[in-house]
């Protein structure tokens, strides 16, 4: 799988928060493209797998391409004169581009991984579930990976194992709405490349895995 993960080199920190304002700017600049925006249309929004997202990197902004999405940024990168964030237009900036071949399979032995942000493991369905006691976290994880995995078009007849310890659920507000997201660490029997997201909004940050070597 190849992975593609653009820097932008301020030295201004930036929060969070701010990867959901990158990807207004940078969505709206290749709007044409789908993969940098993921809206279909202005109410509808597309469901498969995020190939670009956008993230918050030890206070930096970043960009990561998965495959197809690896190859878009790649392309374009270099028309990327710019960004705004809460109004004010940054362009005094250098910019690295990496692009790696990364293994994303099912392993024979297990890699530990920590959430760099909040994962977002729930929703309204499986929410109450939680609460009374009776949603598996670690099964969760699994299944957020497996979809992964049917994103990219990748046939696995291995079964994924994992298995974690959390902190939460932590609340927070996100564009004026308060969401839950759990903090913490897993291993699993998946190799995967460090700043992927895993869970919901994983395309403005959220549930971004780091590999600990």
């Amino acid at each position: 799988m190849q992975v593609s993960v653009l820097k932008f080199i301020t030295e201004k920190n930036f929060k969070k928060r701010d990867a959901a304002k990158l990807r207004g700017y940078i969505g709206n600049l290749f709007r044409e493209n789908l993969l940098f925006h993921n809206h279909l249309e202005k109410y509808d929004f597309n469901y498969d797998l995020a190939k670009i997202q956008y993230k918050v990197i030890n206070n930096k902004l970043a960009v990561i391409g998965i495959d197809e999405g690896a190859k878009l940024l790649a392309e374009k990168f270099l028309e990327i004169s710019s960004f705004k964030i809460d109004g004010e237009t940054y362009s005094d900036f250098e910019k690295s581009l990496e692009i790696k071949e990364e293994e994303f399979e099912v392993s024979d032995r297990l890699y530990s991984y920590r959430f760099e942000n909040l994962w977002i493991a729930l929703n309204q369905n499986n929410y109450k579930k939680f609460k009374d006691g009776k949603f598996d976290l670690d099964r969760q994880i699994q299944n957020n990976i497996l979809e992964i995995f049917k994103g990219l078009g990748i046939w696995i007849d291995k079964k994924i194992i994992a298995k974690g310890k959390f902190t939460g659920p932590h609340k927070f507000r996100n564009k004026d709405v308060t969401m839950e997201g759990f903090a913490g660490e897993f291993v699993c029997n998946v190799k995967m490349p460090s700043y992927i997201g895993l869970g919901k909004r994983k395309s403005i940050g959220f549930g971004t895995i780091v590999r600990e070597e």
